[in-house]
């Protein structure tokens, strides 16, 4: 009985002994389960905030990208508007566009295959960005200096042609003052008469005395007298001296189908007579005739006489035969 007592609770305290092993090794697993598990958390974590970081540098880099783009369309478009403004220059400025247009797709290219502008393909197409802006500013420096300097011309210019224009207006006006001078002058040495006087005269047998007569019957001869004034402006040469003779029907006598002259303001007219002389600036005497041929004859009434020189009328008068 008290073998059977001892063994029960031999078998007992082997049981207990047992289910304490097996509870330290389960400690020991749910401590080694709770580290690791602590450990992978930690690790979890890490790897989450690595991904987070690798995500903003990334979205950074994009937005930097993008933001590189958007200069480049920039760029592209001042080129646009600097060629548009200078079209003597848009094959230079076609140049440097086209290089900002390469860059572009070279941009393009980076974005698509995820490169960064930390990397050293992205810092090359920086530094080309950088490189292109430059020569824009430079591109529009040079452009704004000719453009200063055109304006410099044009202004010049403008002052230039108000001063031709001023001039051609002072020109003008001198011209027409001249012309004036000039006109005032060739009046001024025109030849003056005074004391014309015209009549009908009656020759003698031989004809070497003639005797005025008021009967138109009785002439022979129409005489014109006048005297040519001094004139120390007038052209010193040889000039023509016209009398035109006018019956009291109007009509011209002449000396012919050719009997006529040209006046200064174009138009012609038939003379009777004229005569040569030799102006040397000063008074002469002078007489014209006409004389009647043998089926010429005069009739009563009133007879008018012109003298013109060098185009222009110099004198006047007029008679009565019965």
């Amino acid at each position: 009985m008290e073998n059977s007592a001892e063994n029960l609770n031999n078998e007992t305290q082997s049981k207990n002994k047992g289910r304490g092993l097996i509870l330290i090794i389960l400690i020991g697993l749910l401590a080694a389960m709770s580290a690791l598990s602590g450990y992978l958390y930690v690790q979890l974590n890490g790897l989450k905030a690595e991904n987070q970081d690798f995500k903003q540098k990334q979205e950074i880099s994009n937005k930097e990208i993008d933001e590189y783009r958007s200069q480049l369309q920039e760029l592209t478009a001042k080129y646009d508007s600097l060629m548009l403004a200078h079209e003597g220059l848009r094959s230079e400025l076609k140049q440097e566009q086209d290089k900002v247009v390469a860059l572009m797709r070279d941009y393009e290219r980076l974005k698509a295959s995820g490169g960064t502008v930390q990397s050293a393909g992205g810092k090359n197409l920086r530094a080309r960005l950088e490189e292109l802006q430059q020569a824009y500013d430079e591109n529009e420096a040079i452009i704004l200096e000719l453009k200063a300097k055109n304006q410099e011309l044009t202004d010049e210019n403008f002052k230039v042609a108000k001063q031709v224009e001023e001039l051609n207006a002072q020109n003008t006006k001198l011209t027409d003052e001249n012309g004036k001078l000039v006109k005032t002058v060739d009046i001024a040495k025109r030849l003056k008469t005074y004391e014309v006087y015209a009549d009908a005269v009656k020759l003698n047998g031989d004809k070497t005395k003639e005797k005025p007569t008021s009967k138109a019957s009785k002439a022979d001869r129409i005489r014109v007298c006048f005297t040519v004034l001094d004139n120390q402006i007038a052209d010193k040469q040889e000039k023509i001296i016209y009398a035109v003779i006018k019956d009291p029907s109007g009509k011209t006598f002449t000396s012919g189908d050719r009997s006529s002259i040209t006046l200064l303001n174009g138009s012609e007219i038939s003379y009777s007579i004229k005569k040569e002389i030799f102006y040397d600036n000063k008074v002469m005497q002078l007489c014209m005739n006409k004389d009647l041929v043998s089926n010429e004859t005069l009739n009563p009434g009133n007879y008018n006489v012109e003298i013109y020189a060098e185009g222009v009328q110099i004198g006047k008068s007029s008679f009565e035969l019965k």
